[in-house]
């Protein structure tokens, strides 16, 4: 192909390697719109249910949407059945989520509640120590799923039986059977302003949508200069006397 004093031909390898490093760059472009999409409905769900009043658990319709919602609770804690979520960080520190079950009311029903993040300590052999309160107890936070929470590496979340237990993600059907507590199959979020909890930065989500389509934008770059860069390496000019010569 042919334009004026210059004519591209390409070659053979930087075509193979333009055709394969191509769409991989457009798809992460693409995915980190995605992710920019989903984390901005993530943030409006958010903001909607956190202007609802909070309800009663208790009073919660199951058909509800439960995420975020704010619930108001009392029951007594399960002190001697602490559940350490593990590789939590809060300002570049290793440390836990400290998560209890709470017996609501008289019944049989049990919902955990985060409590918040603890300092992990620089000795993994030696877990960190708390106060628990035995009296009844009224609390208000927000719902949360459990999808996501933590690290799903194996087929159990735990290594070791004993309590506190410390597990890497949390499986409400593992820790029922461990437990023998019927759970609800949700987690209570507890707001900072509660007490009986510990550091609380709730994360909605990971990052904000801009980083995400900043990301976006940065692979799309690296796609149009990856072609500018194919055709340049693939550009020659013509010498005219080698082909007047012939």
């Amino acid at each position: 192909m042919q334009f004026g004093n210059r004519e591209f031909r390409p070659r053979l390898w930087p075509t193979i390697a333009t055709l394969i490093l191509l769409p991989v760059l457009l798809r992460l472009g693409f995915w980190q719109l995605d992710r920019a999409e989903e984390k901005s409905e993530i943030q409006q769900r958010y903001t909607e249910q956190q202007a609802r009043p909070a309800v009663e658990l208790v009073r919660l319709d199951p058909a509800d949407d439960i995420e975020y919602r704010r619930a108001t609770v009392s029951g007594h804690f399960a002190g001697e059945r602490h559940i350490l979520l593990d590789n939590q960080v809060h300002q570049k520190r290793a440390g836990y989520h400290v998560i209890t079950p709470l017996q609501i009311g008289d019944n049989q029903r049990y919902i955990l509640v985060n409590r918040g993040w603890v300092d992990g300590r620089l000795r993994r052999d030696r877990l960190p120590e708390f106060e628990t309160p035995e009296k009844t107890v009224s609390l208000t936070g927000q719902l949360k799923l459990p999808g996501g929470i933590g690290l799903k590496l194996g087929e159990r979340s735990y290594t070791d039986k004993s309590w506190p237990r410390v597990v890497q993600w949390l499986d409400i059907q593992e820790l029922e059977n461990e437990t023998g507590y019927k759970l609800y199959p949700y987690i209570l979020q507890l707001d900072e302003n509660e007490p009986h909890g510990f550091v609380r930065d709730w994360k909605i989500v990971s990052s904000e949508p801009e980083q995400s389509t900043s990301y976006a934008v940065q692979w799309f770059t690296l796609a149009l200069a990856l072609v500018l860069i194919f055709i340049f390496v693939n550009t020659r000019k013509i010498n005219h006397a080698k082909h007047e010569h012939k």
